[in-house]
């Protein structure tokens, strides 16, 4: 069962994003995100080798926008999440 970070963290979302996880044939995942997947990022014009990577934790959304509680089962591969 998630624990929303709204709870663990006393702190609210920020924003809320809509996301779309690439299929294997676009280059993306084998198997879709569950849950408290976090993952890493960076920009184009920035050197990682210099600047380092940048973490992302969201939260996703079911389609009547309340948060997956099931941290067993993939998420949709599009949808809406919370940052």
């Amino acid at each position: 069962m998630w624990n929303p970070y709204e709870n663990s963290r006393q702190h609210p979302h920020d924003f809320t994003i809509k996301y779309r996880f690439y299929t294997l044939e676009e280059g993306g995942r084998k198997q879709l995100a569950i849950q408290g997947y976090r993952c890493d990022f960076a920009y184009e014009s920035d050197e990682i080798t210099t600047t380092g990577i940048y973490a992302i934790h969201p939260e996703f959304e079911d389609e009547d926008g309340q948060l997956i509680m099931d941290t067993e089962h993939p998420v949709h591969q599009e949808g809406q999440g919370r940052m």
